[in-house]
């Protein structure tokens, strides 16, 4: 393929936008809008992954204990909790120790002093068991002690998250595929527009011998350009949305695990981009492929 191919192609391609005129806009905010909600799902099941990872990599299991315990009373306790079939370690936290780190990690973000007088967080152990599924077994034996005031742990929780997000990912899924569908079909309309107006140059490129490659090319060349713009407008409202939503989540709730930047973020803003041109570049084949086959 020649350079001065390229550029007929090119040229070709942006005088059929321009002669679809208002089609062509319409095609673009169509692009836009279901580009938006496809980043928008992506962005909210990493998102949830990642809070549903976070929570997995913290403690097994929390005991909390109904009073507050001397030196000896903690260890000898702390001693006979690890000797529970399935506990792997075991370790004492003070409602000192995690009121001072909870101030450490959030003091800055909220005024603690001003909201809370006094410290409200209880004394509790932080269990962790060799397998998952020992998980039920062991709390039952270390609610029997009778210090303990409850067992949690996050197995039951991280269980029901993933079947959550299974189930958003499946139906996010389906929205998005009918989105892709409505959007195909209005950018498939839109350059057929531009083929039907140039359907006697294309009747005449065929009879002087030019392949169905050469003809197809700048209508494909067409929907890359609809399909990109409309990608790249996604984008930059997706971006820009995400960073004041998160912004305001994370002022409102700061212990929340929310992706701020990094390869996933930037995984997705390049998938919105690129799906834009796909969806483009499949819209310009399919619209101009019905007539090349009738001029055959």
């Amino acid at each position: 393929m020649t350079f001065s191919a390229i550029e007929f192609f090119i040229i070709e391609a942006f005088r059929g936008i321009k002669r679809s005129g208002l089609m062509s806009v319409v095609a673009i905010a169509i692009v836009t809008i279901s580009l938006f909600i496809f980043g928008l799902f992506l962005i909210f099941i990493a998102n949830l992954g990642h809070i549903v990872s976070n929570i997995g990599t913290r403690l097994d299991m929390v005991a909390y204990v109904n009073q507050d315990l001397s030196l000896d009373s903690s260890a000898n306790l702390q001693q006979a909790l690890s000797k529970v079939r399935g506990v792997e370690e075991v370790r004492y936290v003070s409602k000192e120790e995690t009121w001072r780190n909870f101030k450490e990690d959030f003091g800055k973000k909220l005024s603690l002093d001003e909201i809370i007088d006094s410290n409200p967080l209880p004394n509790f152990y932080a269990i962790r068991v060799r397998s998952p599924e020992l998980l039920p077994a062991v709390a039952q034996e270390v609610a029997k002690f009778p210090t303990i005031d409850e067992v949690r742990y996050s197995g039951k929780l991280i269980k029901q998250m993933e079947s959550f997000v299974e189930a958003v990912r499946i139906g996010g899924a389906g929205l998005v595929i009918l989105l892709f569908t409505a959007t195909l079909l209005i950018v498939v309309n839109t350059i057929r527009l531009t083929v039907l107006a140039r359907s006697t140059d294309i009747y005449i490129m065929k009879l002087v011998g030019a392949t169905s490659a050469f003809v197809r090319w700048p209508f494909v060349i067409e929907g890359i350009v609809i399909g990109l713009l409309g990608g790249i407008v996604g984008l930059f409202v997706l971006k820009s949305l995400y960073e004041l939503i998160i912004d305001r989540i994370q002022s409102a709730l700061p212990f929340l695990p929310i992706i701020h930047s990094g390869p996933v973020l930037t995984f997705i803003y390049f998938t919105v981009a690129i799906t834009g041109a796909l969806l483009g570049m499949l819209g310009g084949y399919i619209s101009v492929s019905k007539l090349l086959k009738s001029k055959e």
